[in-house]
């Protein structure tokens, strides 16, 4: 898989390569746990399984209709949890791609979200976006990972390795709140711009991207999401930083993480530290912290441990958070 970050993070997400046009792939990865969390006890959770189909078509003239769609499943769950979640919304576009880029229409992770640099706790308790790591911040409280609805979005081809992901989303069904009418929406109401320089699979990856939601959702002054990532990656060791600043959100302020990881054969310890800086009155910085160790199974399938701490003034609460989580995730 070739080192743009674009290939990786849609192209490659949203099309089957030449050789499987016409033929639809299905793919999907299960991921569980046991978690130990402060004041909640010991279950088995599911950590963002899912389940796709993605494929595409040649169209001739050097054109080609795209198409993903995925959905989440809850592999933990019982009874009660599958009849209320059965199977839950994530990214669901259909498109065409030729030279000039990728056009892309339906629900998708915002070029904010997609800009991030490799999470090494992504889906789990440490996660980029979860509260616990962020303190809240942003639309909807998800520090900027948001996944939208009514979604236009254009994917340019690289250029010197250079590439720009822009998104225009309607107000209805949004992540955030609508508050206004839903009448006379449009495309700019909330937009996404994102611009991304290298590879997050190896060598130095740089990506700036910005979030606009519109007093049409907000109800109020335009919410924005800024995000500044680096990282670099070489042999086993991959590092990065990322920093991001939310305004006018409801939950406003600044929050930088730093991760940093080394693969040793099958093993590869981890960490992440966060530090946010909260707007409100009278609320202190927060931080919290993630450790963990991957272990290889198979080219596919891995085991985990992760512990995660996110103190009182992250949680804005009279006490600390831990996590302690046992897993298993295989990908298909």
């Amino acid at each position: 898989m070739k080192k743009n970050v674009i290939a990786l993070a849609i192209a490659s997400a949203v099309a089957a390569p030449v050789a499987m046009a016409d033929a639809p792939t299905l793919f999907g990865q299960l991921n569980a746990g046991i978690e130990n969390t402060t004041d909640k006890g010991t279950t088995v959770n599911s950590y963002a399984s899912r389940v796709g189909v993605k494929g595409s078509e040649d169209l001739g003239n050097g054109l080609k209709a795209v198409y993903h769609l995925e959905w989440q499943i809850d592999v933990a769950g019982g009874k009660e949890a599958l009849a209320s979640e059965s199977l839950g919304a994530r990214n669901a576009v259909v498109g065409v791609a030729g030279g000039f880029g990728t056009v892309l229409l339906g629900r998708h992770d915002t070029p904010y979200k997609m800009s991030q640099a490799k999470d090494l706790f992504n889906d789990g308790v440490a996660d980029m976006g979860k509260s616990a790591i962020t303190g809240g911040l942003g639309v909807a409280g998800k520090g900027g990972e948001v996944r939208a609805a009514n979604v236009l979005a254009y994917v340019s081809p690289s250029f010197a390795g250079i590439s720009l992901v822009a998104a225009g989303v309607s107000p209805e069904d949004t992540v955030a709140a609508t508050t206004g009418s839903a009448d006379d929406t449009d495309l700019t109401d909330a937009y996404s711009v994102a611009v991304m320089y290298g590879s997050q699979k190896d060598g130095l990856y740089l990506a700036a991207a910005y979030n606009n939601f519109g007093e049409d959702i907000t109800g109020g002054d335009d919410a924005t999401e800024m995000r500044i990532s680096a990282q670099y990656a070489a042999g086993g060791l991959i590092a990065n930083l990322a920093y991001q600043d939310f305004q006018d959100t409801g939950a406003d302020g600044s929050n930088i993480q730093a991760q940093v990881g080394y693969k040793m054969g099958k093993l590869m310890p981890k960490l992440k530290y966060s530090t946010t800086d909260f707007d409100a009155a009278g609320a202190d910085d927060g931080s919290a912290y993630a450790i963990g160790l991957d272990y290889a199974l198979g080219k596919k399938t891995k085991a985990y441990i992760e512990y995660m701490n996110s103190d009182k003034d992250m949680q804005q609460s009279t006490d600390d958070v831990t996590s302690t989580v046992v897993g298993l995730l295989h990908k298909f």
